[in-house]
């Protein structure tokens, strides 16, 4: 009988440590996806403080224009360069769109038609946040937000994409953008 019991009370045990460590592990997991994806850094995917490897300016410091840098004191960017007779953008611009019509309150949008008046400006910004500094393609998406770099300070962090990006990546990237300026606005010194 106290076999049995000992039995009874070895897997009641075992089965409540499987219960709190499965409970631990999804905790953990919930609050990794609550956090960016993407981190700071010089690689293709990173969110970007300087040129980026890719760049032919790499490790450069970024002169952004004033108009970014008084729109980020609010909230983060999303940036679209785009032509209406551009195949990959009949594309793009729909989830753009989308991931605008669920981010609107918190990041600022700007579309840039680069063709009739708007391509002065298109090329402006392309010349700065062209991801390789070499020849401008449409579409570009550029975010834009506040990050802390490696030395505690906040800046302006940015990562830009050419050609047609997934949904996916489009709602990662503005969900990580609005994730940063949230946590850096306030230590944000211009």
């Amino acid at each position: 009988m106290l076999d049995r019991f000992t039995n009874f009370l070895t897997i009641l045990i075992t089965s409540l440590l499987a219960i709190s460590l499965f409970c631990a592990f999804a905790l953990a997991e919930e609050e990794d996806d609550n956090g960016p994806e993407h981190s700071l850094g010089s690689g293709d995917s990173d969110w970007w403080t300087t040129y980026p490897d890719k760049n032919i300016d790499s490790g450069s410091a970024v002169n952004h224009p004033d108009w970014v840098i008084e729109a980020l004191e609010d909230r983060p960017l999303l940036i679209l360069i785009h032509q209406n007779n551009c195949l990959p953008c009949v594309t793009h611009v729909p989830r753009i769109n989308d991931a605008i019509k669920i981010h609107n309150d918190d990041i600022r949008f700007y579309s840039i038609l680069a063709e009739g008046d708007g391509i002065l400006k298109a090329m402006e910004v392309l010349d700065i946040y062209s991801p390789t500094g070499k020849k401008q393609y449409v579409p570009t998406t550029i975010f834009l937000t506040l990050i802390e770099n490696e030395d505690g300070e906040v800046e302006v962090g940015w990562h830009s994409e050419i050609d047609i990006m997934s949904t996916d990546d489009i709602n990662s990237y503005a969900d990580d953008s609005i994730y940063y300026h949230q946590q850096n606005a306030a230590d944000w010194e211009q």
